[in-house]
């Protein structure tokens, strides 16, 4: 069975980035674990291919607009992650 989104986006933020992901939840800041515009494009595009979605958004976009965890977990949900499948 596979993780609930915020453990599944702690994972794949902790493994590209080598932080603990069970210390990452959605109160966490993408700052103060290091993350850079191009890290942030890179965590977005394995979101993407963990839940087999595309996600609209550029580079300068996502660097305004997500700067927690949370607000990634968000942006997946509009996508449709988390929903449940048939």
């Amino acid at each position: 069975m596979a993780l609930d989104p915020e453990r599944t986006i702690a994972k794949i933020i902790g493994e590209q980035l080598g932080h603990d992901p069970d210390k990452i939840d959605s109160s966490t800041t993408l700052d103060s674990l290091g993350v850079n515009s191009l890290e942030l494009i890179e965590i977005i595009m394995t979101i993407e291919e963990e839940y087999d979605i595309a996600i609209d958004i550029d580079t300068v976009s996502a660097a305004e607009n997500i700067k927690t965890v949370g607000d990634l977990l968000e942006l997946g949900k509009s996508m449709g992650i988390g929903s449940a499948k048939a």
